[in-house]
């Protein structure tokens, strides 16, 4: 009965943690290397995945927002970069993999800012 009761508990705590899942990044085409020129709409220096929405003007001259997903806040405090980085109305140039099914997203492997400095986060 103690046995039991035992493992009731640890079932119940080990349910109440949060799951540690990562998804894959094979949706991206890691063999294709692209370029990008915008304004960030937004950038969220955030785990588990950095963030940054780009304004994209087409070449209809629509403007068009782009997705893009990066590493986390350790792994690109490790390459120089910070939350004050890039901010809203930057014009930078983002270079990804693209998605594969040629969607408006990517997988963000290092970008330019506005004076020139280049960051990369994938070595």
């Amino acid at each position: 009965m103690t046995r039991l009761i035992g493992l009731i508990l640890s079932s119940i705590l080990l349910g109440a943690l949060p799951a540690a899942a990562h998804h894959s990044l094979s949706i991206y085409d890691r063999n294709q290397s692209k370029t990008v020129e915008g304004v960030v709409k937004e950038f969220r220096f955030a785990n588990p995945h950095a963030r940054i929405l780009l304004v994209v003007a087409a070449q209809d001259g629509t403007m068009k927002e782009w997705d893009f997903e990066g590493g986390g806040v350790r792994r690109l405090t490790e390459r120089g970069i910070s939350v004050n980085t890039i901010a809203k109305g930057d014009k930078i140039t983002v270079s990804y993999n693209p998605m594969r099914d040629g969607s408006a997203r990517g997988l963000f492997v290092g970008f330019t800012t506005p004076d020139g400095k280049k960051y990369v986060t994938r070595r």
